[in-house]
């Protein structure tokens, strides 16, 4: 190709593309979304680009019916144009949420700006508190940048499921299984994560503790590098105790890292359903509150069998949590749209089904190594 063509493509692409100086934008990091008096109240943080005010980030609040409509609101009150290619996380009001907040993630997931990279969350108070909040705060300098590190640094370290836009529409539109958000709150100053709310297709039905949250992810999408802490009954362990370290204590509690799991379920009887799951986790044991005889094969061998009695009761308490709440986070559905067949599935049955499933739990731990080791 001459240099004439390259000269002419130049000129008709240059003024095909709209200039944006940086400027003259405000950039928005996070959306808040709550219902007020029948309306729909959103809520931005954006950030406007000077180099004499390097954390220079502003909020505004509008009310209308439509998320569109909010976002012409919002427009008219700032005095930069608004753009959502930086967006980094949506909040959604829990009392919102309940309600069902498909509608407004959709028109988000046809936003050409928006990335299908872009954290969800929903917020214990009103989303536009705990914006309004984190802009007053010291610690939390821009909401935005500020939730997408919490939840990055979570997800990487196997706490949290990465809660994506994708990875919500693609649980949504899953006959068989039902979406997962961080629930965050506003506390000491700043933002944390609470736990995980549970949703019943696209409302909020419920939620777990981190706590229990850990054997949702155990189920779902296995470990490479997780921790927890384990709480076992001293009797099962007290013969291969040589010395007690607080002798009122009735636990011992395990510290365990560098965790790794893999989940295999079968659903052995479609009828009732009944499913069968098997986990193996092998992990290291990095802290113990009591002088355990860690030299002996057979009190690792005991503890092993403990810590998994321990995780598949917890396991099967976490399972029935779900299904009293309808909510169906691991999947159970797809399993069993598998064994009947597309086409004999019923996505209104399937949580009637549900409501009876049974389980059968075994978890197999081997501990690779004990104590702190690197």
């Amino acid at each position: 190709m001459n240099m004439r063509i390259w000269i002419c493509l130049f000129i008709i692409l240059s003024g095909c593309v709209a200039q944006k100086p940086l400027e003259e934008l405000g950039l928005v990091t996070a959306v808040g979304y709550d219902y007020e008096g029948g309306m729909l109240k959103g809520s931005i943080i954006y950030y406007e680009f000077d180099p004499l005010h390097p954390n220079n980030t502003k909020m505004v609040t509008s009310l209308a019916h439509t998320s569109k409509g909010v976002r012409q609101k919002e427009n008219l009150a700032s005095s930069r144009r608004l753009v959502s290619g930086q967006l980094r996380v949506a909040i959604y009001g829990e009392e919102l949420a309940k309600g069902g907040i498909i509608s407004i993630i959709d028109t988000l997931s046809r936003d050409a700006e928006v990335g299908t990279m872009s954290y969800l969350a929903v917020s214990r108070p009103q989303a536009h508190e705990l914006l309004q909040l984190s802009q007053e705060s010291e610690d939390v300098t821009n909401a935005g940048t500020f939730l997408y590190d919490l939840i990055t640094q979570n997800v990487e370290g196997d706490s949290l499921l990465s809660p994506t836009l994708h990875e919500f529409m693609q649980s949504y539109y899953s006959e068989g299984r039902d979406p997962i958000l961080p629930l965050v709150n506003f506390k000491e100053d700043t933002i944390v994560i609470e736990g995980v709310s549970l949703f019943q297709e696209d409302k909020v039905v419920g939620e777990l503790v981190s706590k229990d949250f850990f054997f949702v992810k155990l189920l779902l999408d296995p470990f490479e590098a997780g921790s927890t802490e384990i709480t076992l009954p001293k009797e099962q362990l007290q013969e291969y105790i040589l010395t007690s370290n607080n002798k009122q204590a009735e636990s011992v509690f395990v510290s365990l890292d560098h965790l790794r799991s893999t989940t295999d379920i079968t659903l052995e009887d479609k009828d009732i359903p009944s499913y069968s799951i098997e986990v193996d986790v092998k992990t290291r044991m990095q802290e113990i509150s009591e002088n355990y005889d860690l030299g002996n094969p057979e009190a690792i061998k005991r503890i092993e069998k403990v810590i998994g009695q321990d995780m598949e009761k917890q396991l099967m308490e976490v399972l029935e949590k779900c299904k009293e709440m309808g909510a169906d986070p691991i999947g159970f559905g797809n399993y069993y749209r598998a064994k009947v067949g597309y086409d004999s599935f019923s996505k209104e049955e399937w949580k009637k089904l549900y409501q009876n499933a049974e389980f059968k739990v075994n978890i197999n731990v081997e501990i690779l190594r004990t104590g702190v080791m690197d």
